[in-house]
Formats: structure tokens, sequence, C-alpha cells
């Protein structure tokens, strides 16, 4: 029976943190493709070190999700692969109201697995398992098995990846990434300016991208419904967003967002260094966000719990007024570092 496994391919740490989890997933990624990047790289130009993303008027779960801020499916997957000079192929499968493909079959599905595994890269997936986002490492059986990485949850909120045998896999996986070859990326300059432009037009952002507000839009609603809306009436725990334990949830994915500013921060010093046209707005601008994302552990400052007492805290509007006015000091702080990208580029003359 035809069999390949990936060797290289390094454990995938969840802590609860979605954000986290994708930055994870996608460094080892490139890791058994062979790509020398690192988790910071990652952060930067997937643009997901720099978003904010919020559904406005309801607390619901998903907002820290890469895709809540793609336009196009796995958009900031493709555009990252882009950037680094991977050629990749994004596959939709469609089905009818049974589930069989309609724009393809279960061999041809294998078939593209069996393809890019054989070359030693990973196939990005979606919706195999319980987890949104998965690597395929290899295939047994002529691929009628696949072999993914899975997060599995042990103690202390910490997941740790092991690897999984699944059948029957085509039947339930609704999207895929093939990577294709590695050619030679753009060069760093631009790759920089181009992302400093999507990080600024996505705070500037006044539409919603799929219903959701993104930006300082989102900020400005984020802490609204944080500190105006009424929880005197909800129950104190139950299992969906309708308590005051389910909008405490929903309010750490914003938190895991913004903490997630913190990641890109290691490479922008760098490019201080090798820039020093830049050096000044950037460095006021990594210190801004390193402020700004220290607000992701100011709800562990102020003696909330993931308990019967923290949700009791978070029902007291006095207490998330103290939340919400911190958030709004942490946001002037991610204002003032796009004020210092929106300088680099007028610099460049790119608008």
């Amino acid at each position: 029976m035809s069999r390949k496994i990936i060797p290289n391919i390094p454990e995938i740490d969840y802590y609860g943190n979605e954000v986290d989890y994708v930055f994870n997933l996608l460094e080892a990624t490139f890791i058994g493709a062979d790509e020398k990047i690192d988790k910071v790289e990652i952060a930067a130009y997937s643009g997901m070190g720099n978003r904010f993303v919020w559904t406005s008027g309801a607390w619901v779960f998903g907002n820290e999700l890469m895709d809540s801020i793609d336009e196009t499916p796995f958009e900031s997957t493709i555009r990252l692969l882009k950037c680094m000079g991977w050629e990749a192929k994004y596959i939709l499968i469609l089905r009818d109201k049974d589930g069989s493909p309609l724009n393809t079959d279960n061999e041809q599905i294998r078939r593209d697995f069996i393809d890019v595994i054989d070359k030693g890269f990973p196939v990005l997936a979606r919706n195999i398992d319980d987890h949104k986002y998965n690597i395929v490492i290899g295939y047994d059986n002529e691929g009628r098995n696949i072999i993914s990485k899975d997060a599995v949850e042990t103690v202390a909120v910490h997941t740790i990846s092991k690897t999984v045998v699944r059948d029957e896999w085509e039947n339930a996986i609704t999207e895929y990434v093939l990577l294709k070859e590695k050619t030679n990326p753009a060069p760093e300059r631009k790759r920089v300016l181009d992302l400093l432009k999507l990080i600024v037009n996505r705070a500037r952002m006044t539409n919603e991208t799929n219903s959701r507000k993104v930006g300082f839009a989102a900020w400005e609603s984020f802490l609204h419904m944080l500190e105006h809306d009424d929880f005197a009436l909800l129950p104190l725990q139950a299992e969906d967003e309708d308590s005051v334990q389910g909008r405490m949830f929903t309010y750490c994915d914003g938190l895991c967002q913004i903490y997630a500013h913190k990641e890109p921060l290691p490479y922008y010093r760098t490019l201080a260094t090798r820039y020093p046209e830049w050096q000044a707005a950037l460095n006021t601008a990594i210190a801004a966000l390193d402020i700004c994302a220290d607000y992701g552990g100011f709800l562990w400052t102020q003696g909330f719990s993931m308990d019967e007492k923290g949700f009791e805290k978070f029902r007291d509007p006095a207490a998330r007024k103290i939340l919400a006015d911190e958030g709004r000091k942490a946001m002037t702080r991610d204002v003032e570092a796009i004020e210092q990208f929106e300088r680099i580029l007028e610099k460049e003359g790119i608008r």
C-alpha cells in the first residue's frame, strides 16, 4: 500500500488563542516545506499581527479566526504564500445537497494530496476535524487515509498536536491549498511597503467585511458594547454566547487579536535597523503597538477569572467600564502606530 509521511513537522501548540494557533500551524507548514521563516514574519506578512475584527451588535465567536478578515477564501494564507515566493493553488469543493462533490471527485481530491505530499509539501486543509484549519502531512492506502496534525486537549487549557490517521476524509473537507513550487519573492522593501499599505487600509476601513467591522471601527464597537451592553438578565453560565460566561469568552477572543499585535514586533525591529530612513517612525510604532498589545492581558490584572467569581465580576457594569476605559487607551496606541506607518508610506510616495 502506498504511504508517505513528511518527517520534519513540529508539534503545534494551542492555548485557546486561535490567532496564535494559526501562526503555529503556518509555521509548521513552512518548516515542512523546508522554508526558512519564523513565526514573527508569518504574523507580519499574513497581516494577522495587525488586525482587529468585531461583529457589531452581537456577542458571537469567530472574530479571531483567520477567515473572518478574508474577503475571498484563504485570502490571508494565499497572500502570505505569495509574499514568501510560493505558487499555490486553492480548491473549493462544491457539493450537492447530499454532500457529493460537484466540481471534482474523491479520486481527484486524493490525487491532489498525494502529488503535493510526494513533493515533500504539507497541504493546508479546512474542516477535516473540530479545528477549522489543519495541515495534512501524509497519506496511507494510496490516499484513502490521510495523516494530519490535530490539536489534542490536555491540562491547563493547553493542547499539543498529535498525528492522526483519518479515513473517509474526502466527505468532510471543504477547501484546501496546495503548495506548487518555490519562486523568488519580491524584494523585502516592496514586501514591507505592501504590508504597511494593507495594515493601514484595514485600520481605516469603514465598510464591513463578512458582516464584521474592521480596524478602528471594530475597536469602537468592541469597547462600546463592553461598556454599555446590559448583562443583568443573562444567566451567569451557559453553553452558548447568551450568558455572562459566553460574553466574557467572546471578549477574550477580542483580546487574543489585540495581544497578537506583539507577534510581528521583533521583525519590525530588524527593519528599523536595516532601513534607517524608516527608523524613527518604526520605533515609535513598535513602542505604541507593544503598549497596545498589553491590553490583551489587562483583564487578568483586575481580578477576573474563568470561574463563577470572575463571571459575576464581568456582569458588573462598573468593572466593565474599567476594562473599556483601559481599552480606549490601547486603541489610541494602535492609532499612533498606524499614523507612523502612514508616514513611511507618504515618504515613499505611496497612498
